[in-house]
């Protein structure tokens, strides 16, 4: 994949992040790039690297990565330059992959899963955020089903 494609999504995550607290259209185009993010992440990069023979592996991996998400959520501590590092690792693969490259990539998909769905699963349910996540998903499906 491209570096430039890591530069868009980290761009504008950083800038909807910041634009969010002030603007109403902000959160809506920040639930727009969580849902194309969420694409990326299931159709571009986790299926890629749960083919590999080291499915079991990748899969624990993966879970460990949204645990960690998790953890570090609730201690504040995921902000965008966690998100620019996680997207970094994810776009910037090249094949074959080892076995440390695919428990590597299977983490920090696992990461940026609980990430992507953190940002789409409101603690509200609001009817317009769900469609802007949900119209990103397909955009983002439209997007990365080829890659």
């Amino acid at each position: 994949m491209k570096p430039i494609l890591w530069l868009i999504l980290v761009a504008g995550y950083g800038f909807f992040t910041w634009a969010a607290e002030k603007r109403t259209f902000a959160k809506a185009a920040l639930c727009f790039w969580d849902g194309g993010y969420l694409a990326f992440l299931c159709f571009a990069l986790l299926p890629h690297v749960m083919g590999t023979e080291h499915f079991f592996l990748s899969t624990a991996a993966a879970g460990g990565g949204v645990l960690i998400g998790l953890w570090l959520e609730r201690r504040k501590k995921l902000p965008v330059f966690i998100f620019c590092i996680v997207t970094g690792c994810q776009i910037l693969w090249i094949d074959p992959l080892s076995l440390r490259e695919t428990l590597f990539l299977a983490f920090f998909g696992g990461m940026g899963l609980y990430y992507a769905s953190a940002g789409i699963i409101p603690d509200k349910i609001e009817i317009g955020k769900a469609l802007f996540s949900g119209a990103g998903f397909l955009f983002g499906t439209f997007l990365f089903i080829g890659l």
